[in-house]
């Protein structure tokens, strides 16, 4: 080890030149593998966060003809009240919550002190359902969600600031929760109508100006479509069941789909995801494969050099007794610790690289106004030894050859050697 530190230092030069290619290459593998970690990991902590023993249950929905894209298609198999009923009462379940979504057709007006303005419906959806990788919704006064048996709206603060409130006093927004106000459907056909609610809370929600309890929206849905038989007719849009345990979830999902609805499971999308991030996680870290292969190469070139720069030498240490073994471990040893030397500077490199570009990622989505909080990047304990085992192993098997080539010169040709 000491005489192959010293050969190295000899050329400090060509040794540090040599050493780049692996250091890139290790760079690569350890940024791009640890990205693959990071976000696979904030994948598996958002859908354990939501509840993987969750299930979607969604009514048989027939194809939609040509002619009537903006119609309601036919279901041929419906959630009813009753299959929701049935559901809560299983021991195996802990929670039903059945959505109804109103139509993109419809047109809502939010008519306030005099004002009126835009406004677009949300699903109201509990802290225990929210979807993956959603960014949770910021109460401001109030109430999160409306009250379960209704009349009661909770408005998003931008669409107060469009109606000329001032959300950014806290006095202001509290003084306007449990104050009247009206929603207003405007149908194609030319009619209106008005629905009086008091604001149950305010919030921050980027993603809808109101969010409304499953009643109130059926009244909107019967009034729309004229038909207060609405539910017996079409039934549930969607219907979210958390189970008490995984394998409580499994049998839910059989004895569903044996039922003929469709069903969804948490658990099956994170198999799936987990099986495409193994394969993203393989396709990034062969980028810094390459980069290494490259970097083979220049090893393999720099000990040839080498064997070539100091033939004499193996023939002073042949002929001093030295074996072809040793003359062979000589140049092995050499450039594996150009590989491991690389490796270790690519590791830290490759680490701090993550940093950067983890701070830059956050920054970034703030800007976007998609703030969040994770890390991207997540380095290994067996990510940092596989990279260094791997940096070593190439500058192993790229002094190979050249380590035979100097093992096989005979001493009186190397001694005569210029």
């Amino acid at each position: 080890m000491s005489t192959a530190f010293q050969n190295l230092a000899r050329h400090k030069v060509r040794t540090a030149l040599t050493t780049v290619g692996v250091i890139v290459g290790i760079l690569t593998i350890v940024t791009m593998v640890s990205l693959g970690n990071g976000v696979h990991r904030e994948m598996r902590q958002a859908f354990e966060g939501v509840g993987l023993e969750t299930v979607r249950l969604y009514p048989v929905t027939e194809e939609v003809g040509e002619y009537d894209l903006f119609g309601q298609a036919p279901r041929s198999k419906l959630i009813t009240a009753d299959l929701v009923a049935q559901l809560a009462a299983r021991d195996d379940v802990v929670e039903v919550i059945p959505y109804l979504n109103l139509p993109n057709t419809m047109r809502m007006t939010l008519q306030m002190d005099g004002q009126e303005a835009r406004a677009d419906p949300r699903v109201p959806r509990p802290d225990s359902m929210q979807e993956p990788f959603s960014v949770p919704i910021r109460t401001l006064a109030g109430a999160a969600d409306p009250p379960p048996e209704g009349g009661g709206v909770v408005v998003a603060a931008e669409l107060l600031e469009q109606l000329g409130y001032d959300t950014s006093s806290k006095d202001e927004l509290a003084a306007l929760v449990g104050q009247e106000v009206e929603l207003v459907l405007h149908a194609p056909r030319g009619e209106s109508q008005l629905f009086g609610f008091e604001i149950a809370g305010i919030t921050d929600d980027g993603w809808g100006d109101v969010s409304l309890a499953l009643p109130d929206r059926l009244a909107m849905l019967e009034w729309w479509f004229n038909d207060p038989d609405f539910l017996e007719r079409r039934g549930y849009d969607q219907v979210l069941i958390r189970a008490r345990s995984l394998g409580d979830a499994a049998g839910l999902v059989d004895w569903l789909n044996d039922q003929g609805y469709e069903v969804q499971s948490l658990k099956a999308m994170l198999d799936l995801a987990n099986r495409g991030m193994t394969i993203l996680k393989t396709m990034l870290g062969s980028v810094g494969g390459l980069a290494l292969l490259v970097a083979s190469i220049g090893i393999a070139n720099t000990m040839i050099m080498s064997v070539y720069e100091r033939t004499k030498e193996i023939g002073i240490l042949k002929a001093v007794g030295a074996s072809p073994g040793q003359i062979r471990g000589l140049f092995v040893v050499e450039a594996s610790l150009i590989g491991l030397l690389g490796g270790v500077v690519g590791t830290v490199l490759g680490w701090l690289l993550g940093l950067g570009l983890n701070w830059l990622i956050l920054k970034i989505l703030e800007w976007q106004e998609m703030p969040m909080q994770g890390t991207f990047f997540v380095i290994s304990w067996w990510l940092i030894l596989g990279a260094l085992a791997f940096a070593t192993l190439i500058g192993l098997l790229a002094g190979l050859y050249p380590a035979a080539r100097a093992a096989r010169l005979a001493p009186l040709d190397a001694l005569r050697y210029e």
